[in-house]
């Protein structure tokens, strides 16, 4: 019988316990300064010791699985280890870890009182943390070493005795960075090059000092950036040795997005091939995208802090596929909220810029401290209530910004309402009180007026009809209510009295659930002095600043990211 170790929960400071798949993957997201990597130091020092344990201050219990007697422990260290040769005692070395024998035999046979003492949690798992991943591909090995152990105990010596593992090392990073991999074999000691050598390969048993040369010549592996040394050491480590658990901290560090979601789902691909069972802390939305397109199930943990204490949500492997599955989801970038204290859900680009730069001024000249907020346009209003629908389940603190004209469309306005977490029948009424005498009200346009209009709009009897005056004699003809002007004067427009009076009691109510209807009507409504609509009206504001003296635009900045 083989053995087996997989982690099976792991319990937050809020008391929260999260069930992890054995033999997947769980990705903890969050705002800055949330504790994604304390979870992964607290994962393994929980497993330690009790005292290690009281330590902890993000994780405060882990709980895990082991399978096997300790002679299939014995079989297992024989089999991924190297045995150190002329000890008195049985001494084993495996990846930098040395360990006696007698100490995991015991160790293991302990382990069912919920600790893995004797060295025997670094045989098992893998803390792949940024300066570690790079530093496994920038070593030389030298038989004395590595090279001539009957178990390879270091990654890079994998390839030296596996041409076929070379090869396929070599086959990820050209894929990945455009050069393929050579491992220096000629010479006191070998290490990792880039590209391939310009010279024939001889024989094995034939050598060459042409040959040596033009490995020589390659650029040293060692010497690159440190994101594709971070990358290729994560990927030589989990393609040619397999560890039970590994713990990976910030895998997106120093890479581009494409590198980054290449990675991802490497990573998956990866995990399922040698069934280990990863936790991976990562900021990045490319990364979690590759990790979601590759075969490995994955469970996602995203987590928030107050004062001392860590919040945990989990979101299951089932509803992370389907989220990040939807194209009006994925590639409108709003799961980037998953690592922001809160996210603003706007109609359109145009409203996220002026909002961003309103924020900006607020925080450079009134000294509003600098909040961690998101701004991200859903692509229209009847859009809104899917991206807060989303935020949410994840956990994200999300609310919605939207135009006076939402209070318009009651089937909109509702969906809005209820994936804000809202009791429709709160809202229902308050909303029929106003909403009817708005649409009652009619914008006089006499016909004495309208053939003046349009004399002055149509041009002379030999002129052809072009696009900029069809769209004039259009606007001239169209029948408007209540709600046209509203758009313009928000709630202004109102009638007054009760209708007034419960416009303002809804607009109130909405904000305790995340809502946040302007007043004041129309973006465009917060600078009129700026002609143009949508981008165009945005450049014009921006150009010129505006967006500064705009007090009901700090206003309502400010419930944005306050309230």
């Amino acid at each position: 019988m083989a053995i087996d170790f997989s982690i099976s929960s792991v319990t937050f400071s809020d008391q929260t316990c999260i069930t992890t798949p054995a033999r997947g993957i769980t990705v903890v997201v969050g705002p800055n300064n949330s504790g994604k990597t304390a979870t992964l130091r607290g994962l393994f020092s929980c497993l330690t010791s009790e005292h290690a344990k009281n330590e902890s201050a993000v994780v405060r219990d882990v709980s895990f699985n082991t399978s096997g007697t300790s002679q299939d422990l014995h079989e297992w260290l024989q089999a991924n280890a190297h045995k150190e040769r002329n000890q008195l005692e049985e001494v084993y070395r495996r990846m930098g870890t040395q360990v006696r024998w007698s100490d995991v035999k015991g160790a293991w046979e302990y382990s069912q009182g919920g600790y893995l003492g004797g060295g025997l949690l670094n045989l098992l798992t893998f803390f792949a943390d940024v300066d570690n991943r790079a530093g496994i591909v920038s070593v030389q090995v030298g038989g004395s070493g590595y090279i001539d152990d009957d178990v390879p105990s270091h990654p890079v010596a994998f390839l030296y005795q596996d041409g076929e593992l070379e090869e396929r090392f070599s086959k990820i990073c050209e894929s990945v960075f455009g050069s393929p991999v050579t491992l220096q074999r000629l010479g006191s000691s070998s290490m990792l090059r880039l590209g391939t050598p310009n010279v024939e390969p001889p024989p094995v048993n034939r050598p060459t000092k042409a040959y040596a040369e033009a490995e020589k010549s390659l650029p040293a592996l060692a010497d690159q950036g440190h994101g594709m040394r971070s990358f290729l050491g994560l990927a030589l480590t989990m393609l040619v040795q397999d560890y039970f658990v590994i713990a990976v901290d910030e895998p997106e560090a120093f890479l581009h997005p494409p590198q980054r979601r290449a990675l991802g789902r490497l990573v998956s691909d990866l995990a399922m091939n040698n069934r280990s069972q990863l936790f991976i802390a990562t900021h990045d939305t490319d990364f979690l995208w590759g990790l979601l397109d590759g075969p490995a199930e994955v469970t996602v943990v995203r987590l928030t802090r107050e004062g001392g204490i860590n919040h945990a949500r989990q979101i299951g492997a089932e509803q992370a596929k389907v989220l990040w599955t939807d194209p009006l989801l994925r590639y409108s970038r709003i799961f980037d909220g998953l690592f922001y204290d809160r996210v603003v859900v706007a109609e359109s680009d145009s409203d996220c810029r002026f909002f961003a730069a309103v924020l900006d001024y607020l925080v450079a000249e009134h000294g509003l401290p600098q909040p961690d907020v998101l701004f991200v346009p859903a692509g229209g209003k009847d859009r809104i209530h899917v991206a807060v629908s989303a935020l949410r389940s994840v956990g994200v603190d999300v609310v919605a910004a939207a135009d006076f004209d939402m209070l318009r469309d009651e089937i909109g306005f509702r969906r809005l309402v209820e994936a804000s977490g809202g009791d429709w029948g709160d809202f229902a009424q308050l909303r029929s009180r106003f909403a009817g005498p708005i649409s009652s009200k009619r914008v006089a346009k006499p016909i004495s007026g309208l053939r003046k209009k349009l004399e002055e709009i149509l041009p002379g009897d030999e002129a052809d009809l072009d696009r900029q005056t069809s769209k004039a004699v259009a606007g001239l003809f169209s029948f408007k209510d209540g709600w046209e002007d509203a758009k313009d004067t928000g709630l202004e427009s109102v009638p007054h009295g009760e209708p007034y009076r419960s416009c303002q009691e809804l607009l109130n109510k909405l904000t305790n659930i995340g809502v946040f209807v302007s007043p004041y009507g129309e973006l465009e409504s917060f600078v009129k002095g700026a002609g143009g609509h949508g981008p165009k009206w945005v450049n014009a504001v921006l150009s010129q600043g505006l967006h500064r003296d705009s007090v009901g635009a700090h206003r309502f900045v400010r419930q944005l990211v306050e309230g």
